[in-house]
């Protein structure tokens, strides 16, 4: 019995993004199904950036008789191609899905493509269990399959409880070597062999935009962590890491842990934050560890918007973490949002005001999107702005990203006008942090004339030395 374990590329606009992440869902499948004895081989469409017609023509190469794939809410329009040509080479194959896509919209998947059963949550073990029982996914928990014209459900699986006992991503299955040239890590100018993983799994907070696929928040111990990075470190040459957790800096004895372990290694990483959860010293200390980096949800500088968001954050969180951010030394990854329901002239004003107080020329504004399995998903089908979510998730593939096409409009803006507006929220802000940096300015330049992959080491030291000069790093740009 051979399965064959597929990771989709992620297309966006009809490109595929560079291989700089290692696909961490399908990489802990593959670890499991290497622990249960399973035979199977990874197809990596994502690392190998395969045209469609040599998709088609390396699964003819292939015997399988079992296909697993994983893949994300805006991968569908990709799914429903990929498992045409799959049901073509073997009619009787039974083809599985994991991942977000399967998780929130498993009945428009098993309805619309030649998906036959679909993992529901975390699927280390229930893979293995469905190999086990294949032709019987009703003895499994955690999954929806078809039956017929019907769609059968069976009880929801249970989280697993310690995630030090789950097997290491089976990263020998995939072409690693890809990954790593194309690594990076944010907030560093050299190169280095970097690699993402995670340290625990969910997030305690309920922001009304987050497709969360795991509830909760489970941790692996600190020292689990280290272990595998030590490993990665002997195996592949890694030196750098960036934590794919949803929130790392939740608890502060963990993250001196954390930088205390990490530091030996030598290690230059990046993680996730958020506002109100770090302050200047622990952020000296991430520094000291070898952390360059830490990301931000900020979405919006109008206590409005977060509200509106179920944030569970105020403004005034946001400007003192940017702030002891910056002067820690560390680059701060913003993410904001534009278009939110309740934006207006007033509330754009509001985020204006926000980045010229702090100090920071902010970045690309993302359109905001719905996403299946979010609270905004379901206020925006009760609200009638999506009718279809097949016709939706086929417009989906640009996700969130700062260019992706507005599919849902929130705001009393034309459609037009909206994109007009975004834009120039976003030429404002820069403006005002270019008047009173001037030298700044110039990085906009310089950063053309680099690598994308390096940029971010780049911006954060000149930043740096720009602020210093004009002393204003301590009072936020005042």
């Amino acid at each position: 019995m051979k399965l064959l374990l597929i990771q989709p590329p992620q297309y966006y606009h009809g490109k595929s993004r560079k291989p700089n992440f290692f696909p961490i869902g399908i990489g802990y499948i593959a670890g499991a199904l290497a622990g249960a004895g399973v035979d199977f081989e990874v197809l990596d469409i994502y690392a190998n950036q395969y045209s469609n017609e040599e998709v088609a023509e390396k699964i003819k190469s292939v015997n399988f008789d079992i296909v697993g794939i994983s893949a994300m809410s805006t991968q569908y329009s990709y799914v429903r191609w990929l498992t045409s040509i799959l049901r073509r080479v073997n009619k009787n194959a039974e083809i599985i899905l994991g991942g977000a896509l399967a998780s929130f919209s498993y009945e428009t998947v098993l309805r619309n493509t030649e998906t036959d059963i679909c993992v529901i949550g975390e699927g280390e073990k229930t893979v293995v269990e469905l190999i086990q029982n294949l032709g019987a996914p009703e003895k499994v928990n955690g999954v929806c399959f078809k039956r017929g014209n019907e769609l059968k459900a069976t009880p929801a699986r249970e989280y697993i409880k310690n995630l030090d006992k789950i097997a290491y991503p089976g990263y020998g299955s995939f072409p690693m070597d890809i990954y790593l040239n194309n690594s990076f890590v944010i907030g560093y100018p050299r190169k280095v062999s970097a690699i993402n993983i995670i340290s625990g799994r969910g997030c305690p907070f309920g922001c009304n935009y987050c497709s969360k696929v795991l509830k909760g928040r489970r941790l692996r111990s600190i020292d689990n962590v280290i272990d595998e990075l030590k490993h990665l470190k002997e195996k592949y040459g890694i030196n750098g890491v960036f934590f794919n957790d949803e929130l790392i800096t939740l608890h502060k004895d963990r993250v001196y842990e954390l930088c205390d372990k990490i530091a030996p290694l030598g290690f230059k990483w990046n993680c996730q934050g958020r506002v109100g959860t770090v302050d200047l010293k622990m952020l000296k200390y991430m520094k000291n560890s070898g952390c360059t980096a830490v990301g931000y949800g900020i979405e919006s500088g109008s206590q409005t918007i977060l509200d509106n968001m179920n944030k569970g954050a105020t403004v005034k969180q946001a400007e003192e973490t940017l702030r002891d951010t910056l002067r820690a030394g560390l680059e701060p990854i913003v993410q904001v949002m534009f278009g939110y329901p309740g934006e207006t002239e007033t509330t754009i004003q509001e985020t204006i005001d926000f980045f010229n107080r702090v100090g920071h020329p902010g970045d690309e504004f993302s359109p905001v999107t719905p996403l299946p399995g979010t609270e905004l998903w379901n206020y925006t089908l009760k609200a009638g702005l999506i009718k279809d979510e097949k016709e939706f998730l086929e417009k989906l593939d640009g996700g969130y990203m700062p260019d992706a096409p507005v599919l849902v409009n929130y705001t009393s803006f034309s459609d037009t006008d909206y994109d007009l507006i975004r834009k120039e929220t976003e030429k404002k802000i820069r403006g005002n942090y270019y008047k009173k940096h001037p030298l700044f300015f110039l990085s906009k330049y310089f950063l053309i004339l680099k690598d994308s992959v390096r940029l971010y080491g780049y911006k954060i030291t000149l930043m740096k030395i720009v602020n210093k000069l004009s002393h204003r790093i301590g009072d936020g740009g005042k």
